[in-house]
């Protein structure tokens, strides 16, 4: 065998290995005696063919097990010789194989970084509390109920209201507007709605003072139906079938029994506990960023270049997927090539540090996930999927390696909840218009 070291980085090795196909030989020889007596081949007793014979009908059959034992072993063989210690399984790439010939082999190694844990007791961590007052609930409350609004048609002639909902048919001969919009039946548009199928297409029909019955042509930018960075003016035809007008909505017997509810005061403090959750999940993800910040501050090691490059390669993937398809987050749309690649080599160096720290939390402090937990993450990540349940359950127990899907993120929440538990804690009362700035402050991507 030979070993010709062709990469060196940070905490990264590759090699390529040649090895002599006679070791595949003596490993198919192995075989073929092994499985020999128990075979049974045309004109032979059972197990009596011989071993040509039997060589020559399952060699075929044999040779991808024999290179990966063979493979299995000179990769043992190579960490012992170089006296190297993999972070994770080795990555191996067969380049070349032809019977009778050398078998070469690349053997990609990320190495173990040398960590030293910061004591979690040096660790200031504050812990939120939002103080949600009765004006801030009350306010939530009111945008609940005109949420629930109707609509009715209305019964005198009269022009489109900046609170009407309109009934309208659609259509365009222009050849660039997409097919799904070049002709729309019956299709409800919320005046003052800022979701709409078109942009501006609530202000430009109440503009044209339009009543019901009424058909006129407008024309409308359709550049982010296009997928276009300019603006694209398509001229269409409107049809003004029925004109509502929102119906006050009242917390009445029917929409209590509807909803399972007892009384109006119910639906009240389930509407304050529903309020009350999204914040403290909001508060989590900022505590959960601020710590992860720490860890990230306080830890200074090696990063294996192989894995950093891996996580770069795919999150970049991603990124030209959103180019492409105009999905780029605005704040991305603002930089350069080279500026957005630099964000991101550094956004990848992050996620692959803080993976690192958190496996080594995990093994030092012997933080693991249990069956029953993991059992559990199975069952609510189904609960996702209504009625499909069965089968993703099933699709896990097929396949192991998806389970780490699960897994992961279990054992995340676990080591993270350690560190917490033994840093110094501090608490913190704040308001919602805190809260807010503190959200804003914690997730600003501008500073990455």
């Amino acid at each position: 065998m030979s070993i010709k070291e062709i990469k060196s980085a940070t905490l990264y090795k590759e090699y390529a290995v040649e090895i002599p196909y006679q070791e595949i030989n003596g490993i198919i020889d192995e075989k073929i005696n092994e499985i020999q007596p128990t075979v049974s081949i045309p004109g032979f007793r059972k197990g009596k063919a011989p071993i040509s014979i039997v060589r020559k009908k399952y060699e075929d059959n044999i040779i991808s097990e024999a290179i990966e034992r063979l493979v299995q072993d000179k990769t043992k063989n190579l960490l012992d010789e170089k006296n190297l210690k993999p972070f994770i399984q080795p990555r191996v790439d067969l380049k070349k194989f032809e019977k009778n010939q050398p078998i070469e082999v690349e053997i990609k190694i990320n190495l173990e970084p040398e960590i030293k844990l910061k004591d979690f007791k040096k660790i200031d961590l504050t812990n939120y509390e939002i103080n949600l007052d009765k004006q801030i609930i009350d306010k939530n409350y009111k945008e609940f109920l005109n949420n629930q609004k109707k609509y009715t048609p209305i019964t005198n002639s009269r022009e489109i209201k900046k609170t009407d909902r309109v009934i309208l048919n659609l259509s365009s001969e222009n050849e660039t507007v997409p097919d799904f919009l070049k002709s729309q039946k019956n299709l409800p548009i919320i005046i003052n709605s800022e979701l709409q199928i078109l942009p501006d297409l609530g202000s430009k029909l109440l503009s044209k003072k339009l009543k019901k019955g009424d058909k006129d042509k407008i024309g409308l930018d359709i550049s982010k139906s296009i997928k276009s960075d300019k603006e694209f003016i398509a001229d269409f035809d409107i049809e003004i079938v029925e004109i509502e007008e929102p119906a006050p909505f009242k917390v009445d017997k029917e929409f209590l029994e509807k909803n399972g509810l007892k009384n109006e005061e119910e639906l009240k403090n389930n509407l304050e506990n529903n309020l009350k959750s999204q914040y403290e999940n909001g508060i989590k993800q900022i505590e959960k960023k601020q710590l992860m910040d720490v860890l990230d501050k306080e830890h200074q090691f090696d990063l294996p270049q192989g894995i950093v490059d891996q996580e770069f390669s795919d999150i970049w993937h991603r990124i030209e997927h959103a180019k492409k398809d105009n999905k780029l987050d605005d704040d991305d749309k603002k930089l350069t090539d080279d500026k957005l690649k630099k964000r991101y080599e550094k956004i990848s160096k992050r996620r692959v540090k803080l993976s690192i720290l958190l496996q080594f939390i995990a093994k030092e402090q012997k933080i693991s996930v249990d069956e029953k937990e993991l059992t559990n993450g199975m069952m609510a990540y189904a609960s996702q999927y209504p009625g499909q349940e069965k089968q993703i359950i099933e699709y896990f127990k097929k396949n192991p390696s998806a389970i780490e899907t699960v897994r992961g993120p279990i054992l995340e929440e676990k080591v993270i909840n350690s560190v917490i538990s033994s840093s110094n804690i501090v608490k913190k009362k704040i308001t919602k218009t805190e809260y807010e700035n503190l959200e804003k402050k914690t997730f600003d991507v501008s500073k990455d």
